[in-house]
């Protein structure tokens, strides 16, 4: 499966855009080709005043004119849209100007700064809208970034954000833009040392468990956190557009239909599991791993009161960082529960720690394999599992088109389900049997779906012990 993370071309209008346009601080041009960033770009060239407001033919004359500037040809109507991957450096260049990209997102309702691209010691700004459906882009002019976000960024480096209605606005900024102006608008790490040097023990001083045994002379009751909750999400591909210009490009998203979690407690194990036939299963399935940590929590707790203490229970997967917690992500945060710690970046999240805003449970959703090398599941069970062994599903073969079709039918996958075409492999005839052996013992396939997801779950327990 290829994700690839760019910028679709920005082309023709979009449905998408009657609730952008409304808006007085955006400017549209009705165009009927691929021409919105270079019209955008004519609000800079040709600016409206109190005498004069340009029309929209004369704005995408103006638009052709400045195209032909930039790339010397003339415009055509088959191009394809502008391409900021390819683009966007020859256009800052010979235009000499600082390009600010703002987006918008439903959840909550707001417009935010993108991306910047911006030349030294050039005072010269193009702010614009980026609008993706998923299928399509679409880019307009931004007269007044303030009025649109509520934000005055930095004149200087344009990263760092000031609320408008902050009543320390001016001191904040003025601050702010002093910096700035020393470190030419770059952002400049300083060290600074401690007067008496302190040893360098992260493993002792990060953890007050270990620190106040090593203390008390008492490191031999140190334990390992032993019990925990593991979890995997099952996911269908979603093509969202195969084709951008003259480069083949699949971009899909990813949508969750099943998630499975097992336990392992003093009491011994057990697996819970939800599907996309249950209405909110997500949220149905956070439910139950709050409950579980509960026990969880206690079973690892020392016996000795005295003793300081984690109460985060770990929620762990294999391979979460970078896809299944930005699945589950917009459902962290709810009436019942909210994100009190995050670590990593936007895109990998390396740890999230969720509360339970009634019964104060924690939970730390961690990736297994920041402790390990491995990037399969499959051979990290071969190294370091037990009995079990990694179960076999089609997930190409299954997709958001018939989903429900094929797994409401109760006879096994047929062997040519399992083809994978990204890495040009079949499944052969010892490992279908065996297969087989495993299906007989379901009735549907939903019911086979539900044992893969509870197994890959389940053969994380003996790795991470």
């Amino acid at each position: 499966m290829f994700f690839i993370f760019q910028y679709p071309l920005g082309g023709a209008a979009i449905p998408s855009l009657k609730q952008h346009i409304k808006r007085r601080e955006i400017y549209y041009v009705d165009c009927k080709v691929n021409l919105c960033f270079w019209t955008a770009y004519s609000f800079i060239t040709m600016p409206n005043s109190n005498d004069k407001r340009w029309k929209d033919c004369s704005r995408i004359a103006e638009a052709k004119r400045i195209f032909h500037r930039v790339n010397g040809v003339e415009f055509r109507d088959n191009y394809q849209g502008f391409d900021f991957v390819n683009d966007i450096d020859n256009f800052i260049n010979k235009e000499q100007v600082n390009v600010h990209m703002y987006t918008y997102s439903d959840s909550p309702p707001r417009y935010e700064l993108l991306q910047n691209y911006t030349i030294d010691n050039k005072e010269k700004q193009f702010n614009i809208l980026f609008i993706n459906d998923g299928i399509n882009a679409h880019i307009m002019y931004i007269s007044d970034v303030e009025a649109l976000i509520g934000f005055r960024y930095c004149n200087i480096c344009h990263r760092q954000a000031f609320r408008i209605k902050d009543p320390n606005l001016q001191v904040s900024m003025r601050n702010h833009m002093k910096k700035c102006q020393i470190n030419s608008g770059k952002i400049v790490k300083k060290v600074i040392l401690e007067k008496f040097a302190k040893p360098f023990v992260p493993h002792i001083l990060s953890n007050k468990t270990y620190k106040y045994l090593l203390a008390n002379n008492l490191t031999h009751l140190f334990k390992p956190t032993q019990y925990y909750i593991t979890y995997d999400i099952e996911t269908l591909e979603k093509k969202v557009n195969e084709k951008f210009g003259d480069c083949s490009q699949v971009i899909a998203t990813l949508v969750p239909y099943a998630i499975a979690s097992t336990v392992k407690s003093v009491s011994g194990i057990h697996s819970f599991y939800y599907d996309i036939r249950t209405d909110t299963f997500l949220d149905k399935w956070l439910e139950q791993p709050f409950e579980e940590a509960k026990q969880v929590k206690k079973d690892n707790k020392y016996k000795d009161e005295t003793i300081p203490q984690y109460f985060e229970v770990p929620v762990i997967g294999f391979n979460s960082a970078k896809f299944d917690t930005s699945l589950v992500f917009k459902n962290l945060k709810s009436k019942d529960w909210t994100i009190s710690k995050y670590l990593g970046s936007t895109s990998i999240a390396k740890q999230i720690v969720v509360k339970h805003k009634q019964f104060g449970i924690q939970l730390r959703f961690v990736d297994f394999k920041i402790y390990t090398t491995h990037t399969r599941l499959k051979d990290c069970v071969r190294d370091f599992g037990g009995i079990y062994k990694k179960g076999k599903f089609p997930h190409e073969f299954i997709n958001t088109n018939n989903y429900m079709e094929e797994l409401n039918k109760s006879d096994p996958f047929p062997i040519d389900a399992f083809d994978n075409q990204l890495r040009n492999k079949k499944l052969s005839e010892i490992k279908y049997k065996e297969y087989l052996v495993k299906a007989a013992k379901h009735k549907t396939r939903w019911d086979y779906l539900q044992h893969y997801n509870i197994l890959d779950t389940r053969i994380l327990i003996e790795p991470i012990d």
